[in-house]
């Protein structure tokens, strides 16, 4: 792992810089430095303010993993466990749906960091995708595998591309369970808090809005897990057949008739009406991720008080 100790010698202005570039970072040097000695791995490019020079303390890490289209989805199986016992992530990587569809799978994870959480946006992409990608967004190279050859990069073949890609998509459009749910309620709150601090009203606007979706869904599969539709027309037939049913609904009902773009206690708020509802739905949920929760409410808290 790196650490923020300078390269020396350096001028004092140099010093200077140093001492105020974003901590973020430190924490991409680290990653750069893990991932580049996964022989799965064949670029990493960096994305957003940080490749933009335009980075606050607030930042995410928006990070592109290139990965041999036959190995992608192995190193995608084992990503939570990486990213917890290298980089102490703590929550499980969250499959992110606001990330546009750029050939591979997003995740956010939440990184604790000089006793703050840092937003890692981490985007696996198979290789054979990954020149489309850099047209498309532009990012900057950071590390590109060392080729000794000079023919075709040996990724696979035209079926296992198609495979991954296949599975790719699977996986994307497989139903949250209620754990997921949790996990994303958590993820959504922490980009929710950030927007409003930041001041930025139509962003917090949309991540309330997906934070309330998260809740309707909560409720929906806990209590109508085989239900057939989605969005909310249904809802209230559904969910409001039963007594628990419709104090769910009543909560959500409670959460609907707030402001659209909360404060921060009022995004806590949402938070906390979500662990309580998904407390009485899926106890189990709660119960797999008490250690979590305790811990994400722990390092909010602390950054109310920063």
């Amino acid at each position: 792992m790196t650490t923020a100790t300078p390269p020396a010698p350096l001028s004092p202005l140099e010093e200077l810089a140093y001492a105020h570039r974003p901590p973020q970072l430190t924490v991409l040097a680290d990653l750069v430095q893990m991932l580049s000695d996964v022989p799965a791995v064949t670029q990493l490019l960096v994305r957003g303010s940080l490749a933009t020079g335009t980075a606050d303390r607030l930042s995410d890490v928006d990070l592109v993993v290139a990965v041999r289209d036959d190995r992608l989805l192995t190193l995608m199986a084992s990503l939570d466990a990486v990213m917890s016992t290298e980089f102490g992530a703590l929550l499980p990587g969250w499959r992110d749906t606001i990330v546009g569809d750029l050939g591979g799978a997003g995740f956010v994870y939440l990184l604790p960091h000089d006793g703050h959480l840092l937003q890692l946006d981490l985007y696996l992409c198979p290789d054979s995708a990954v020149d489309a990608l850099r047209r498309r967004i532009g990012p900057r190279l950071l590390w590109q595998e060392t080729r000794t050859d000079t023919g075709p990069h040996p990724d696979g073949n035209a079926a296992t591309r198609a495979e991954t890609a296949t599975e790719l998509a699977r996986t994307a459009a497989a139903p949250a369970d209620c754990s997921t749910l949790l996990v994303q309620a958590m993820v959504l709150h922490a980009m929710l808090r950030k927007r409003v601090l930041r001041g930025q009203e139509y962003i917090a606007y949309g991540l309330l809005h997906q934070l309330h979706a998260t809740c309707r869904d909560m409720i929906r599969t806990a209590l109508v897990p085989h239900s057939r539709h989605h969005g909310w027309y249904h809802l209230p037939d559904e969910v409001g057949r039963t007594t628990i049913g419709r104090d769910c609904l009543a909560e959500l009902t409670d959460a609907l008739s707030g402001p659209p773009v909360p404060t921060v206690a009022q995004a806590d708020q949402a938070l906390e009406r979500i662990v309580r509802l998904t407390g009485r739905v899926a106890p189990h949920a709660v119960a797999a991720l008490s250690d979590e929760i305790t811990a994400y409410r722990a390092y909010q808290n602390q950054e109310g008080q920063s």
